[in-house]
C-alpha cells in the first residue's frame, strides 16, 4: 500500500469525523500496489448516511484530508449497505472496492 501511516490516521480521522465511527473506509485502485507510482487516492466509504448528508460529509472528509497531507486527488465513493440486500445489486465499483480494496 503506498500510504503513509501518517496519510492513514488522517483518513481514518476524517471519514470518523464527518461520516461518524460507525463508518468503514478502503483504499482502492493504484495505491494499493506497491509497484505502481502516482496516482489519486481512491476510497470507499460504507455509511448509513445518504442524500445532502451524505455528500455534506464527502465534501468534509475530504477537505479535512487535503488539509492533513497536502493537495492530492482523492476520489471518495460512498454507499449503504442497507440499501443493497445482495452483492449483484451493487455497482461494480463498489464489488470491486471491496474485493480488491485495503480496509484502513
Amino acid at each position: 500500500m503506498r500510504l503513509s501511516e501518517r496519510e492513514q490516521t488522517a483518513i481514518r480521522t476524517a471519514v470518523a469525523r464527518h461520516f461518524g465511527d460507525s463508518a468503514r473506509v478502503w483504499l482502492f485502485g493504484s495505491r494499493t500496489d506497491d509497484n505502481k507510482r502516482g496516482g489519486d487516492i481512491d476510497l470507499l466509504v460504507e455509511t448509513e448516511l445518504t442524500g445532502r448528508e451524505a455528500l455534506r460529509a464527502k465534501i468534509g472528509a475530504i477537505t479535512d484530508i487535503q488539509l492533513a497531507i497536502g493537495d492530492q486527488k482523492i476520489d471518495l465513493v460512498t454507499y449503504d449497505p442497507r440499501t443493497m440486500r445482495t452483492t449483484e445489486e451493487q455497482p461494480l465499483i463498489i464489488t470491486n472496492a471491496r474485493r480488491e480494496g485495503i480496509a484502513l
